[in-house]
């Protein structure tokens, strides 16, 4: 007998031309909540590499992410990140006076110092590990938060969260509710059309995440981009990408719940920090 190896990695090898396979452009203003963070904290050893990934507005001044993409920042105590936002941008040909996309471009970019809320379990283990803790597909969640004021968000419609009870009724009749997925991926991308969507068409619920072997799958740079829920034609918030799964024998796509954990770490923000879901 011998033992099957399960290797969690943030997505697929860099082989692939495509961000988010299968997917098209998701130019829509109601997708405008999902940008691009970046944060440079360094390692045990002093080391730092600039590391992207993508995370969700759900409020003023709060996002959502993969718990990975920011357990460095939470251990050396370096919260600076820095976040991206951005549109789609159409110009007239003058040729003919068409109308072309022309590509995902910048809006805003700008700094903050956030707090940092991870699940308890994850927050004991790091504690216990530093560096070396194990990030499980259940507890690959974090909120980032802030007060100062912030002008390059004011006109932003915030993305919603599946609410405690909505969660408990799609994780048991999953196959019932469309799911797609969200991403900014500048790294696997080829075109300038860098914000994609694609809705999944195989997956169920494991236990706390979303396993999923769709058409559509994700590649390196996609951690931390959100996963929504169709529910009576509103789109929430359902998960958030961890990336690849993988025995010697098949991989999946894992997409940890976001309200396993979200109210409980809501309740340890300011009172002026609610999140709708949550009341």
């Amino acid at each position: 007998m011998f033992k099957m190896l399960l290797i969690f990695v943030a997505a697929f090898s860099m082989t692939s031309a495509f961000a988010l396979t299968n997917s098209v452009v998701a130019e829509s203003p109601d997708w405008s909540p999902v940008v691009l963070i970046k944060s440079e904290a360094p390692d045990s050893h002093g080391d730092s590499t600039a590391g992207y990934c993508n995370a969700t507005f759900i409020g003023k001044n709060m996002m959502i992410t993969a718990a990975h993409c920011i357990v460095l920042s939470y251990i050396s105590k370096d919260y600076l990140f820095t976040i991206q936002t951005g549109y789609y941008k159409y110009v007239t040909r003058p040729s003919d006076g068409a109308t072309v996309r022309i590509g995902y471009v910048k809006k805003d970019t700008f700094d903050k110092h956030v707090n940092i809320e991870l699940p308890k379990i994850l927050v004991d283990k790091i504690a216990r590990q530093g560096e070396k803790a194990e990030l499980g597909p259940t507890d690959d969640f974090a909120i980032l938060w802030w007060n100062e004021n912030t002008p390059e968000i004011k006109d932003m419609k915030y993305a919603e969260v599946a609410t405690p009870a909505e969660h408990a009724l799609v994780s048991k009749n999953m196959s019932a509710y469309p799911m797609r997925a969200v991403t900014i991926n500048f790294f696997n991308e080829m075109s300038t059309d860098t914000k994609r969507m694609a809705d999944l068409n195989s997956y169920k619920w494991n236990n706390g995440y979303i396993y999923s072997q769709s058409n559509s799958r994700v590649e390196e740079g996609d951690s931390g981009s959100p996963l929504f829920v169709k529910i009576n034609n509103t789109m929430k918030i359902f998960a958030v990408v961890k990336g690849k799964a993988s025995t010697i024998f098949s991989n999946w796509d894992v997409y940890p719940a976001v309200n396993n954990n979200i109210c409980d770490l809501n309740k340890r923000m300011p009172t002026d920090m609610k999140i709708k879901s949550c009341n």
